[in-house]
């Protein structure tokens, strides 16, 4: 009967010795997050500047690859003042500054996610010359 008995709490205690293996704190767990998005949307593509009215007018083409854009952000940087013209996402496909300033200036378009990811900038430049006769000069390029 000895031996029965060191025989069953072999097993009692090889069972308590499995389960708690089995129960162990594992040091490398499932993630079950979300993946984080860190691609960047596409170049707003094909923009022009023209003027109409007086306006600068930038208009560039829709963006039909990235099923998770917030919209574009629109900038005009001239003589190293920088002014939001669009400051937070908008799902627009142009831009019209009624009040294009005198000088250089350099039009900004950039897209942004969802996540925040911003794509590289689109740009195009707009030259205003003041004329002696109060009549300004125009000259664009991309």
């Amino acid at each position: 009967m000895t031996t029965s008995k060191k025989f069953i709490a072999l097993i009692c205690i090889s069972l308590v010795s499995l389960i708690a293996v089995g129960c162990s704190d594992d040091s490398s767990p499932v993630s079950t997050s979300t993946p984080v998005d860190t691609a960047p949307p596409a170049v707003p593509a094909d923009l022009e500047l023209n003027l109409a009215d007086g306006a600068a007018v930038l208009q560039w083409a829709p963006n039909t690859t990235d099923s998770d854009l917030a919209g574009y952000i629109v900038e005009r940087e001239n003589m190293g003042n920088v002014t939001a013209l669009v400051s937070a996402p908008a799902m627009i496909n142009s831009y019209s500054d009624a009040n294009p300033v005198i000088g250089i200036s350099h039009y900004s378009v950039y897209a942004v996610d969802e996540s925040g990811n911003q794509s590289a900038v689109a740009s195009a430049e707009l030259v205003i010359q003041a004329a002696h006769d109060d009549h300004r000069d125009i000259e664009m390029s991309y």
